[in-house]
């Protein structure tokens, strides 16, 4: 068994830890049932292969075996699985990687016990595993979702999927998200709160009315930018570049690193040069994709 499993970007800017879409970038995750034989494999194919741990420490495994865990499952084992990862979103930080490992061992968990869970309990297990929501539920749902956690259950909406293409830039030095998690503030300050509760409904109002000039306010924020920009050289500077070439709006995608824009498809080559530029001639190399959103989320194929 095979599945797909796309990339995301979070919290599109003021919608931390709520806001989250699906990109047309993949990790795919393959399992063979192999009870017969002495030896099985595990295979890392692309980004990562030489510094993703194989075996028990694999977060995709991981993933699996609490599932087999969950469904008291005990025929599946490292030991008759030939399993293969073939990474095609980069580990940099803010394309979702790890959300898309969890999704992956999930999927291909439940699927291997006859898809005993339904989405709703594949969807809880896996914010479980990951601890938040945003990069999670777009995995599997697909399309631009919004989330709210309330214990072990999330409750999922779906807006409608724009006609947009996403930029994504993405700076050859890491962020990890737990660093990035622990530099945020404990408080925020009440005219920050109204601030963002503002620009997230011009964020929803953008995609569910297709007026896409509100994203320019609608993915502004001051809860976690201005801190992760700390860490982050010339993060408001390579954001102002890609509204300047024409982008709707742009935001830090994640954690970080990764910075996004939301742009036409005729304006999307030229964002994605000026962003490049802009980190260049202050000597960061960069990477930039030119994605479509995924409407499917994660599939087996």
């Amino acid at each position: 068994m095979k599945v797909r499993v796309p990339a995301t970007t979070a919290n599109l800017g003021p919608g931390f830890d709520v806001f989250g879409a699906a990109l047309s970038l993949y990790n795919e995750f393959e399992v063979e049932y192999v009870p017969k034989v002495k030896k099985t494999h595990f295979t890392l194919k692309g980004f990562g292969k030489k510094s993703l741990p194989k075996g028990e420490k694999n977060l995709f495994w991981q993933s699996m075996q609490k599932i087999f865990n969950v469904l008291g499952e005990d025929k599946y084992n490292l030991k008759n699985l030939n399993i293969i990862i073939n990474t095609g979103i980069p580990l940099s930080g803010g394309m979702g990687s790890s959300a898309s490992a969890i999704v992956g061992g999930v999927v291909l968990a439940n699927a291997l016990c006859k898809n005993k869970l339904d989405k709703t309990q594949i969807t809880n297990l896996a914010v479980k595993i990951e601890g938040h929501p945003d990069n999670i539920i777009p995995a599997i749902y697909g399309g631009i979702c919004i989330c709210s956690k309330n214990g072990n259950h999330v409750t999922v909406a779906q807006l409608p999927v724009p006609k947009l293409k996403i930029v994504l830039c993405v700076p050859d030095f890491e962020l990890r998200t737990k660093l990035s998690r622990q530099i945020l503030p404990k408080y925020v300050d009440f005219k920050d709160f109204v601030f963002n509760t503002s620009r997230v409904a011009f964020l929803t109002a953008a995609f569910c009315s297709s007026d896409f000039s509100l994203l320019k306010i609608g993915m502004q924020d001051k809860v976690h930018q201005p801190y992760r920009g700390k860490m982050i050289p010339l993060m408001d500077e390579v954001l102002e570049a890609a509204l300047l070439s024409g982008a709707h709006g742009a935001c830090l995608s994640g954690s970080g690193p990764t910075l996004a824009a939301f742009c036409s498809a005729k304006d999307a080559v030229n964002v994605q040069r000026n962003m490049i530029k802009k980190w260049k001639r202050n000597s960061v190399r960069a990477n930039a994709y030119i994605l479509n959103f995924d409407a499917k989320g994660a599939v087996i194929i």
